[in-house]
């Protein structure tokens, strides 16, 4: 593995934490604040640092450190859904999953997300809002490819699950 500064690693990571942050609904103040934060914990450890996939442990700490806020302030982490999730996830589905779910029901998608484990939620917006690969979510989140494909379709499995259960309120 290729060592890297800690410097090349802020001018790798930081525009991606910090839209990732943006996408869960932290202000752009508080991203700021969140990366600053977790890169100064970086240096603060480095010397004890010892971690395989560096990107990987500044993402949980940015991340972590948002859910501390979100504590904080007494109020649910939320995840934005914007057009390139719709398009994105509408790429990935179905011909009978586009029958269901469409531009017209953003507010509806927004809800549903909302519902999932913070961790399938996070997984559907590192795939399908920031349209990240499987490789590039693995690395992001230290995880193998394989278990990134198979957490990734029980998320999508369980959005529907919720869906339908959703569209079945509404008949």
């Amino acid at each position: 593995m290729k060592v890297q500064t800690l410097e090349e690693l802020y001018r790798a990571k930081f525009h991606l934490i910090f839209r990732y942050l943006l996408k869960v609904g932290c202000s752009r103040e508080d991203a700021e604040d969140i990366i600053q934060n977790t890169f100064y914990k970086a240096i603060e450890n480095m010397i004890h640092l010892e971690v395989e996939n560096p990107s990987a442990w500044l993402f949980k700490v940015a991340t972590h450190n948002y859910y501390d806020l979100c504590r904080k302030q007494k109020r649910h982490p939320q995840v934005k859904v914007h057009d390139e999730f719709l398009e994105n996830f509408l790429a990935h589905a179905d011909e009978g999953e586009r029958f269901v779910i469409n531009q017209e029901n953003k507010a509806e998608i927004h809800a549903v997300i909302n519902q999932l484990k913070p961790s399938q939620a996070n997984l559907l917006l590192l795939k399908y809002e920031m349209d990240l690969s499987y490789e590039q979510i693995g690395n992001l989140l230290n995880m193998k490819i394989d278990t990134v494909r198979v957490t990734l379709y029980r998320a999508r499995n369980q959005f529907k699950k919720k869906w339908s259960g959703k569209s079945n309120e509404r008949l």
